[in-house]
């Protein structure tokens, strides 16, 4: 009986590997990867999202830490706050930046469309990968416009190859519904990054009905 659920279980994991939502925690290992890096390396991510010595940052979906810790690192008078649903995934983020002696992390288990946070609260929000897997993609940038800083930046990467990928126009289309001007756009192998500020207060938001 053992051995059949354990097959069952690991047919379980790989088909929420290969399908839609939220990627399994069992598989974190595969995110830390170095090969990787050829594709999108943690440097890259860090070196586009301004950040400054006391920046308050907010990754949301960050896995096992593949970009965290090179973010943390570049904040050391600020703060990084890593947000994810499983807290098996916290878990596995946590010991890895303990053990690199990184000390200005938090981590909160909760929806990334119901962000547990104070408005105004931080400088920089980023998703990589990470805002096609929310079953409400608008909900989520709903959920940040408020918590994000007048000026602050939004930046969302997604990647071809993951079946939740979402395109560039439905991501910009998205942002712009939810209040955010588009800032810069950078083309990654089989993907793409977009920055994002808030729209000014004075500018009217399309309709999000429909």
């Amino acid at each position: 009986m053992k051995n059949i659920f354990s097959v069952a279980r690991w047919r379980d994991i790989l088909n929420r590997l290969a399908g839609q939502g939220v990627y399994p925690h069992e598989l974190a290992f595969l995110l830390d990867l170095p090969l990787r890096k050829f594709i999108l390396s943690p440097r890259q991510v860090a070196d586009r999202l301004h950040l400054t010595s006391q920046a308050q940052v907010l990754e949301i979906g960050p896995g096992p830490g593949y970009f965290s810790g090179e973010v943390a690192r570049r904040i050391p008078n600020g703060q990084l706050t890593l947000l994810d649903i499983q807290h098996e995934m916290l878990d596995k983020n946590r010991r890895k930046l303990r053990q690199t002696a990184i000390t200005n992390a938090r981590w909160t288990q909760a929806s990334a469309d119901a962000l547990p946070f104070t408005p105004e609260v931080f400088d920089v929000v980023f998703l990589v990968t990470v805002l096609g897997e929310v079953p409400e993609p608008r909900a989520c940038l709903q959920a940040i416009q408020p918590i994000l800083r007048p000026g602050g930046l939004l930046s969302i990467t997604e990647m071809q190859g993951d079946p939740d990928v979402l395109g560039q126009a439905e991501v910009q289309q998205l942002a712009h519904q939810c209040g955010f001007t588009l800032l810069e756009s950078f083309s990654l192998f089989k993907g793409f990054m977009l920055n994002f500020t808030k729209a000014p207060c004075s500018e009217k938001l399309p309709s999000t009905n429909g």
